[in-house]
């Protein structure tokens, strides 16, 4: 439980995996080394942001929440909030991340949408919950780090649609166990996957998804229209998510460590996979 509220309660790791997302999404659309300090500076973000709605939710929407992590953020929530906003400032003064108009257009569209996700709270209101996160999400992890390597919003190409429609895939697809996680606690009127269909047929759904997104590495690495190594290590890793998010392993009942640890850390875990073909590409 303590390596739980290191890595997740704290949102390290997802802030991690997030970061890591961020710069493979940018290596498979051809861009280089200026997709690291963007990497890390959305990781920065998403740290800041998923404490910040947690904080939220913990406070204002209690029944919305497990006990033990409404007291890790009573707890911590305010020390959290404070050190997630000092390793932005310091990313930023660090690297003189510059901000074009339409990184910072993005950017506060981003902040808004996850504030009211929270806030509101929008994650409550019917259907809304796994799309909204799924594409804040991919977003964030695709379209920014674009902007942000200097590139405007008419750089946006069919390719660059295919890889964020990868991502949110993806993202989805790894999101629905979490909901079904939820569904001791979230209100009946959110209509989650797994309240409309069934806790199994949902995780199918989740397979199905992620499935979804393998096959657009697929067609990507076919018509090489990404890296190709980058694009064979995304597909791997597509593969390897699929029993993760199955009823096989995903029904309810896990503990806090599979969702905060195993799932969350798999978004991670892409990087590794990326690294080994690497290596194999190389012999």
């Amino acid at each position: 439980m303590q390596l739980v509220k290191i890595l997740g309660y704290s949102h390290l790791i997802i802030a991690v995996g997030a970061g890591v997302t961020a710069y493979i999404s940018g290596l498979s659309l051809g861009l280089g080394g200026e997709v690291r300090e963007s990497a890390i500076l959305i990781g920065a973000f998403t740290g800041l942001g998923y404490t910040v709605q947690r904080f939220i939710k913990t406070r204002f929407f209690p029944h919305s929440a497990p006990p033990e992590r409404i007291a890790f953020m009573n707890k911590y929530g305010v020390g959290l909030i404070g050190g997630w906003g000092v390793a932005l400032i310091v990313v930023i003064t660090l690297f003189a991340v510059e901000f074009s108009t339409s990184a910072i257009a993005l950017v506060i569209f981003l902040i808004i949408i996850s504030t009211a996700y929270a806030a509101i709270p929008l994650r409550e209101k019917a259907y809304l919950k796994l799309p909204l996160v799924a594409s804040v999400f991919a977003l964030a992890t695709v379209v920014f780090p674009v902007l942000l390597a200097g590139y405007e919003l008419s750089y946006f190409s069919p390719v660059l649609a295919m890889v964020l429609l990868a991502r949110v895939l993806y993202i989805a697809g790894i999101t629905i166990p979490f909901d079904v996680r939820d569904l001791s606690i979230d209100s009946v009127n959110m209509k989650t996957v797994p309240q409309q269909i069934g806790e199994k047929r949902a995780l199918q759904r989740a397979v199905i998804l992620v499935v979804g997104s393998g096959v657009i590495w697929a067609g990507l690495i076919i018509m090489e229209a990404v890296n190709q190594i980058v694009g064979y290590s995304l597909l791997v890793h597509a593969i390897i998510s699929i029993p993760f998010v199955s009823p096989f392993l995903a029904a309810r009942n896990r503990s806090e460590f599979y969702y905060s640890i195993v799932l969350d850390g798999l978004i991670s875990f892409q990087f590794v996979i990326l690294l080994l073909c690497y290596l194999l590409f190389q012999q």
